[in-house]
């Protein structure tokens, strides 16, 4: 893909709050339109199958693509070998774990492409649009960019990760997800697991296709890690007085909830993995909340850690600023106090005077300082990709509390 169909990728969005001509932008760059998602070999071979375009056009085709090259031979097959319905404990219908992971996850992962190429593109440029990197860095912020791109465009990391997955998963799912009965992709022997056909077709192609996507997302998430790593390396102009609270880096914060898609898409295969144990064994969902627990925090953490590179800048402006605007502090107020409460005669009546808005506002700007960060999201975004990570797994309070007690016991809260 060209450097010109990257940056048509993400359009340009004016500066607000202040006028564009009072930041010192830097001259356009080639660089300027940066996305984690237009690039790479599967990409490219999306474009050539008319399936994706510059603008990432033709998403719900890809989904539906997908999803059925994973799911409809599992189908076909199950029918052929008399397993879809019935014949073993575990029919390919009614297997919630397959319908999670190839009809509901599966397609997420391909539309979470769009909220993450439109809201990391933003947020790539916001640092340009702010002045927040320093002039004499531009050099070194574009050079960011261009590895991040290279990265992501990489052929070998692609390969890597397709061989790693047809290669290995085929050993994970065997040793490690089979259920101990017999079921719609396998059959247990006194000599081990004998995969049917639609289990073959499933932990050869469906998996690895499923896991390859999964590992690609991963790997681009990685490179979101080193940009902002090297990004926060850079001479960065913060702000202390800026009213987010952040220093004037908030638009990072709002960028992490562009994964929220691909938060969901993960509890969702988790939780059907464990939808499936809790129907066909002896299990019970307590035995799975620590797991659940860990799942979640991992998942954020991915998602959010990185933001805490800007720590050590965020919590230095911090105090510098609380320092400069502690002494104006002080001098305002002491000439204040002078002035109108030591006796002397101010020479302009109180009623109208601007000095008692201008002593609020300086507390006002104080309390902004006081206020600041150490990292450039809050607490809500944090608690809002928790809630949508854990939210597939709220179906399995069923096999907990039946559904009829579940709607009587709500009743009694909101009535």
């Amino acid at each position: 893909m060209s450097h010109d169909d990257d940056a048509r990728a993400t359009p340009a969005h004016p500066v607000s709050a202040v006028s564009a001509s009072a930041l010192p932008h830097p001259a356009a760059s080639a660089d300027d339109g940066f996305s984690l998602v237009i690039g790479g070999p599967l990409y490219q071979l999306m474009r050539r199958a008319h399936m994706a375009d510059a603008e990432l056009h033709g998403v719900t085709r890809r989904m539906v693509v997908i999803s059925l090259v994973a799911w409809v031979p599992l189908l076909l097959l199950s029918l052929a070998e008399g397993r879809a319905f019935s014949g073993v404990k575990l029919p390919f219908l009614h297997d919630v774990e397959a319908y999670a992971r190839f009809l509901v996850a599966l397609p997420l992962l391909v539309l979470a492409e769009i909220p993450v190429h439109q809201r990391v593109g933003v947020a790539v440029a916001q640092f340009r649009e702010r002045a927040i990197v320093a002039s004499e860095a531009w050099p070194r912020f574009d050079a960011a960019i261009a590895s991040a791109r290279r990265l992501r465009n990489s052929i070998t990391a692609e390969v890597v990760l397709l061989l790693a997955v047809f290669i290995l998963s085929p050993v994970l799912w065997t040793h490690a997800l089979v259920l101990p009965i017999d079921t719609w992709y396998a059959s247990i022997t006194p000599d081990g697991i004998s995969l049917t056909g639609a289990g073959w077709w499933m932990v050869h192609v469906s998996v690895p296709i499923f896991q390859f996507i999964v590992l690609r997302w991963w790997f681009r998430i990685a490179i979101w890690w080193i940009f902002l790593w090297r990004v926060s390396r850079l001479p960065l102009e913060l702000r202390a007085l800026h009213p987010d609270r952040a220093g004037g880096l908030s638009f990072l914060g709002g960028s992490v909830l562009a994964f929220a898609p691909l938060l969901f898409a993960q509890g969702v295969v988790s939780s059907g993995l464990i939808a499936s144990r809790l129907l066909s064994g002896g299990e019970k969902l307590m035995d799975y909340r620590g797991q659940i627990a860990v799942l979640v925090i991992v998942l954020v953490a991915m998602i959010a850690l990185p933001l805490t590179f800007f720590s050590q800048k965020l919590l230095n402006e911090r105090r510098n600023g609380l320092r400069r605007y502690g002494a104006l502090s002080t001098r305002y107020v002491t000439e204040f106090d002078r002035k109108w409460l030591q006796g002397g005669d101010p020479g302009e009546p109180l009623i109208g005077s601007s000095d008692i808005q201008s002593l609020a506002d300086l507390g006002n700007a104080s309390a902004v300082v006081n206020e600041m960060r150490p990292v450039p999201i809050d607490v809500r975004a944090i608690a809002r990709l928790a809630l949508v990570t854990l939210a597939p797994f709220g179906p399995l309070v069923l096999t907990v509390i039946p559904f009829g007690d579940l709607v009587q016991q709500l009743f009694r809260m909101l009535l």
